[in-house]
């Protein structure tokens, strides 16, 4: 072997390959363990098996979308669960309780009546007091309970608090994520830059390095930062 992981050159290596403990494999094993463990625990074993994805998708930690995967053969087909990598720095409680916020869409997807829009609704909201979760809109207590978009606290000693810490003593690890690459600042508009008369405190706006006297005392107006688009 040159270190080079491609195709198998023969069938006889698939086992080697299987038992592998690479990376993905550590991530993938993790979730398809914390799913079985959360579904007995939190859903009484009632939730059909799903297809993980790690995908980045900006301000989602995670996402669940219904029936995307089909059996080549069969022809069966399963929902999709995403977990986005580049939160997943964050503690195993969160990282844990975004998988249960989309197990708690996969359930309402099969027992329930999810919004045709997308998004939560009152029955997703209860479905998710049910396992622990308290949906909120700002991640923060008093937020709104339904929405387009919807984010959850942990509920302090309830139902995902308690599973939860029960599957970490076990030694689950979901060691693997990624660093997003910082974006360059805003590049500032410098054709929309305001400009105030230090005596009469009147605005105006225009092209940075314009000279613009104010009409009120004839005083040159002075130019703020530019203003960012």
């Amino acid at each position: 072997m040159d270190g080079h992981r491609g195709e198998p050159a023969a069938a006889g290596l698939v086992n080697d390959f299987a038992s592998y403990d690479a990376p993905s494999m550590q991530t993938y094993h993790a979730l398809d363990r914390a799913f079985n463990f959360f579904n007995l625990n939190l859903f009484n074993n009632r939730l059909p098996d799903v297809h993980f994805v790690i995908h980045r998708k900006r301000g989602a930690h995670g996402y669940f979308w219904a029936e995307q995967f089909k059996h080549r053969d069969s022809g069966e087909r399963v929902d999709e669960i995403a977990l986005n990598p580049d939160s997943m720095g964050r503690s195993l409680p969160e990282i844990l309780s975004t998988l249960v916020h989309e197990m708690v869409h996969l359930r309402q997807q099969h027992e329930g009546t999810p919004p045709k829009s997308g998004g939560h609704n009152k029955e997703f909201a209860s479905m998710m007091d049910a396992v622990g979760l308290t949906p909120t809109a700002t991640g923060a207590e008093g937020g709104k309970r339904t929405g387009r978009k919807m984010s959850h606290m942990i509920d302090p000693g309830g139902l995902f608090d308690v599973s939860c810490n029960e599957l970490l003593a076990t030694g689950l690890a979901l060691p693997w994520f990624t660093n997003p690459p910082e974006r360059a600042p805003k590049k500032k508009d410098t054709s929309k830059v305001k400009h105030t008369c230090p005596q009469c405190d009147v605005n105006a706006w225009g092209k940075l390095g314009i000279r613009l006297v104010c009409g009120e005392c004839d005083t040159a107006m002075v130019a703020d930062d530019a203003v960012g688009v």
